[in-house]
């Protein structure tokens, strides 16, 4: 039998060994793992659908002799189906909704062994930068229960830092892996667009700027996941440039410098905090220490027509699977079941002609590729994820009536990450630094299409110097039990 503490010290990686080598069962690791939700979820909200049945079920059944054997998961309420289980996007319109089947993703995970045990918070939509729902109401922040945990991933976020389950699923169309990992003093990792395939509904997400993936305390539980979760060749709309690779066999590899380009002002100009700022250039300093060569660079384009085109994406994904809801369920959608900005959102997609779609896509993508000619000098580039800590709960308010003005305020909290969902380049948070009064800051990395391999070896890299691994588990060790 593994206590709680001692499951909740270990990684996904080290979880699995136990199993592999006949020291602990699938099933006291689930068992663990409940334990610590039920207690602990009342505190932070992360989880808001349990399926410990089903997953007592699963192990009863056998599982797949996956690299994760065993080990528990969830997964985000938010584009993902996991069979016998409510899909509700945060919102009260689709709280009956019960999938029959998995998405591609759901389905790789559980060939990898994991086990699927419940669903992650998120907010209506994943329109939001924090995690604070009318119909799920808000995840608060392990590290400070009054703050933030990020979003849209912020279920997960919470989940992981406070060590419910090792690692999580979390899905990214502007941010949400990203934001939720810089908040919560996680590692999120978005890949490159087609690297891993998240399946499809009749919204596809955010059309391409939709990604899939995790939220991970540790660099190897990342790069093994990505081994599990990448796309080797089965059909997709998108496929992502490059060898598909070893990922986890890469941070036994020496990493040679790199030219890395810091971007410390947005392209929208949004102000960026004293805090982001200090671990900004403390980053930068280890960087060059280690070798690697940095120099400051400014990013310019278009940054009022991206967002343009970036909200007729969005509101068309609201539109196309609420349409599609209506017609599966019978049911008319209606102001009072959805928040006031994802319905602005709402009725300006069902608004839009097929033109306007298609120029805002073209738009995108346009944009997208003068990003990358101007990114494309360096082998990396470094920014704050997020331009401030983690905020106070309530200061992103999604009743606001104008999606327009509501999505000003999320980017301006949040204004480097949207650019890379726009050229599908992979990019990760690393919890890289805290504020003064001990809330976690990330900072991103972003890499050329299909160098999720130098994004890992770096993680690699920093995770041996800057032992973040140490203030997460005095947090998990806070959390107790005693």
């Amino acid at each position: 039998m593994i206590s709680e503490p001692e499951y909740a010290r270990r990684d996904a990686t080290a979880l699995a060994k136990l199993v592999q080598d006949g020291e602990v069962s699938a099933e006291e690791l689930l068992e663990a793992a409940i334990a610590r939700i039920r207690r602990l979820n009342p505190r932070f909200n992360a989880v808001v659908e349990q399926l410990y049945e089903a997953a007592r079920q699963d192990i009863a059944r056998g599982l797949p002799e996956g690299p994760f054997r065993g080990v528990p998961f969830l997964v985000k309420d938010l584009h993902t189906l996991v069979r016998g289980s409510r899909l509700s996007h945060g919102c009260q319109f689709f709280s009956s909704h019960v999938s029959a089947e998995d998405s591609a993703v759901v389905s790789k995970a559980r060939s990898a062994g994991l086990v699927v045990m419940g669903r992650t918070n998120s907010p209506e939509f994943g329109l939001n930068t924090t995690t604070e729902g009318r119909f799920l109401g808000a995840s608060r922040n392990p590290w400070n229960e009054g703050h933030s945990t990020g979003g849209s991933s912020g279920g997960s976020a919470a989940a992981v830092a406070s060590a419910m389950v090792p690692m999580a699923h979390a899905t990214d169309s502007g941010g949400s892996i990203r934001i939720p990992a810089s908040c919560c003093g996680m590692i999120g990792l978005k890949p490159t667009r087609g690297r891993v395939l998240a399946g499809l509904d009749e919204g596809e997400g955010w059309h391409d700027t939709f990604n899939a993936f995790g939220v991970t305390r540790s660099v190897r539980d990342a790069a093994r996941l990505l081994d599990c979760l990448k796309n080797a060749g089965e059909p997709a709309p998108y496929y992502a440039p490059g060898a598909v690779v070893a990922y986890e066999g890469l941070l036994k590899s020496v990493v040679k410098p790199l030219r890395i380009g810091v971007l410390e002002t947005p392209p929208t100009g949004a102000d960026v905090s004293r805090a982001c700022r200090d671990v900004l250039a403390r980053t930068r300093g280890v960087l060059d220490e280690l070798g690697h060569m940095t120099e400051p660079f400014k990013l310019a384009y278009d940054t009022a027509a991206a967002a343009d085109a970036f909200l007729k994406l969005i509101a068309s994904s609201v539109a196309a699977t609420t349409d599609h809801y209506e017609k599966e369920s019978g049911r008319t959608a209606k102001p009072d079941d959805f928040e006031a900005s994802v319905w602005s959102a709402l009725e300006i997609g069902r608004g839009l002609s097929g033109g306007e779609l298609n120029a805002a896509v073209a738009r995108i993508h346009l944009i997208g590729g003068e990003i990358l000619r101007q990114t494309g000098e360096f082998d990396l580039v470094l920014s704050p994820t997020v331009a401030a800590p983690p905020l106070p709960l309530s200061w992103l308010d999604a009743g606001e009536g104008d999606i327009r003005t509501f999505l000003t305020k999320v980017f301006a909290f949040a204004p480097f990450t949207s650019l890379y969902n726009i050229t599908g380049q992979p990019a990760i948070s690393l919890p890289l630094g805290w504020s003064p009064d001990g809330l976690p800051i990330g900072m991103q990395f972003a890499a050329g299409p299909g160098r999720e391999d130098l994004l890992i070896r770096l993680a690699g890299q920093l995770e041996q110097v800057c032992n973040w691994n140490e203030r997460q588990i005095e947090l998990i060790d806070r959390l107790g039990p005693d």
